[in-house]
C-alpha cells in the first residue's frame, strides 16, 4: 500500500492531470447514462422560450375540448387531478369558461405527476367516463372530491361511486380501471407534456405561448382580454 501511494507521489504533473480528467470523464459519462435512461419518452424539448415549436404536441384529435367557432384563443391545460394547485386554479378556468364563452377554446391534457400515487388512476377513470360522454362532469367530480379519494390505497370503489351518481354503470368502469383499457391513452398525453417541458402542475398553454403568469382570475383574465381583442 505505501509503495503504491509512493509511487503515485512520484508521478509528474502532467500526468496526474490527465488522470484527473479521465475520472471526471468517467462521472460525466455515467451520470448522462442515468439521465438518459430515467427519460426514455421524452425526446427533444420542443419549445423556443415560451413558445412551442412544435404545435401538434398541444391538441390530438382524441383531446377534451370546450370550443366555439367564434373563439379567438385556445387555451391548453396540462392537470393532474390528484394536484391542490390544479384543483385550485379550476375555478379561475370554470369563471373563465363562462365569462368568455364565445371567444376562448378549452383543453384539458392528462399530466399525472409521479408523487401523486392514486392521479394516474383518477385519469384513466375520467377516460372511462368520457367513453360514455361524461368525461367533463367526472372531471368536476373528481376536482370536487379530491380530499375523499387522494390518499386511498385503491380508489377505485370511489371511482365506481362518482360513476354511478352521474348515471354511468359502475360495473363498466371499474372493468375498464382494471384492465388498463385507457392506460395508453394517458401516457400518451403525458408523453405530449414531458415533450413539451412540462415539468409541473397546472401548466396552461395559451395559443402555442406558456401561461407563465399566476391564477389569480384578474390576471389570468388580462391575459385573456389582452389574446382576444
Amino acid at each position: 500500500m505505501h509503495g503504491e501511494v509512493h509511487l503515485y507521489m512520484n508521478l509528474t504533473n502532467e500526468a496526474k492531470v490527465l488522470i484527473g480528467i479521465g475520472a471526471a470523464t468517467v462521472v460525466i459519462l455515467i451520470g448522462a447514462v442515468f439521465f438518459l435512461s430515467q427519460n426514455p419518452e421524452t425526446g427533444p424539448v420542443s419549445t423556443q422560450g415560451n413558445t412551442v415549436s412544435d404545435a401538434s404536441l398541444l391538441i390530438k384529435d382524441n383531446s377534451h375540448k370546450i370550443s366555439t367557432d367564434s373563439a379567438k384563443l385556445t387555451i391548453i391545460e396540462f392537470s393532474d387531478f390528484q394536484c391542490p394547485a390544479c384543483r385550485a386554479a379550476q375555478p379561475t378556468v370554470d369563471q373563465a369558461l363562462i365569462k368568455y364563452k364565445d371567444k376562448i377554446n378549452f383543453v384539458y391534457r392528462h399530466f399525472p405527476l409521479a408523487q401523486h400515487k392514486n392521479a394516474e388512476l383518477a385519469a384513466q377513470a375520467s377516460e372511462a367516463a368520457s367513453e360514455k360522454g361524461k368525461f367533463w362532469e367526472f372531471h368536476d367530480k373528481l376536482f370536487a372530491s379530491q380530499n375523499e379519494w387522494a390518499e386511498q390505497g385503491n380508489p377505485t370503489d370511489l371511482f365506481v361511486k362518482y360513476a354511478t351518481e352521474l348515471g354511468l354503470d359502475g360495473g363498466k368502469l371499474k372493468a375498464d380501471i382494471e384492465s388498463k383499457k385507457f392506460e395508453q391513452r394517458v401516457k400518451d398525453d403525458l408523453n405530449d407534456g414531458l415533450k413539451l417541458g412540462v415539468n409541473s402542475t397546472p401548466t396552461f398553454y395559451f395559443n402555442n405561448e406558456k401561461y407563465t403568469g399566476d391564477f389569480n382570475p384578474n390576471n389570468f383574465n388580462a391575459k385573456i382580454e389582452e389574446l382576444t381583442k
